[in-house]
């Protein structure tokens, strides 16, 4: 794998997702990326209880519908990640519950450099009844089963990349972990 070296780097504007242009040298070349620095954030699979999870419907402007996803969000200043994911679940479900880490992964690491957190949740409690704190979310919640939520993925009525992955990912896992294929 061949060095990068940094050439120059430029803010182009700083906010609360800020974008910068970098400048750098790779195989023999000069190259310019625009590149969105966001900050880490968290997404996490409820489970109700071993085949159902909690997913949210919620209208997401940039894309101009509603999208069913996982519960996510940004880690705020000072905030674990384990903190975040509490407090995103409380606020997006009403729920809180045991956490575990299942993984991370970059969502487009082509030109952001937002790290999401993944969870699982289980031994999901009530805290509360009310759900989307932000003035941007107008949550509802949706139990669904996981085979189905799969099936959802597959036939694009699930059609958020996080969300997909998650449930991919949790889904197989729980084949590996039990020895059975079902296909």
């Amino acid at each position: 794998m061949t060095k990068v070296r940094i050439l120059d780097r430029k803010q182009i504007h700083y906010g609360e997702i800020s974008i910068r242009r970098d400048d750098f040298f790779l195989n023999g070349k000069t190259i310019s990326k625009v590149i969105v620095e966001h900050s880490p954030s968290v997404g996490l699979i409820p489970l109700i209880d071993d085949d159902k999870i909690l997913l949210v419907k919620q209208y997401r402007h940039a894309a101009g519908k509603t999208l069913l996803e996982i519960p996510a969000g940004k880690i705020e200043r000072k905030e674990t990640k384990k903190q975040a994911a509490h407090r995103e679940l409380i606020e997006e479900t009403g729920y809180d519950g045991k956490i575990s880490l299942l993984t991370s992964w970059y969502l487009a690491p082509g030109y952001d450099t937002e790290l999401m957190y993944v969870f699982i949740a289980n031994n999901l409690k009530k805290i509360h009844n009310v759900v989307g704190y932000d003035d941007d979310e107008n949550i509802e919640l949706k139990i669904v089963n996981i085979n189905e939520a799969i099936k959802m993925c597959v036939m694009g009525k699930i059609n958020d990349c996080k969300t997909i992955a998650a449930l991919y990912l949790y889904y197989f896992q729980s084949i590996l972990k039990a020895k059975t294929i079902p296909f």
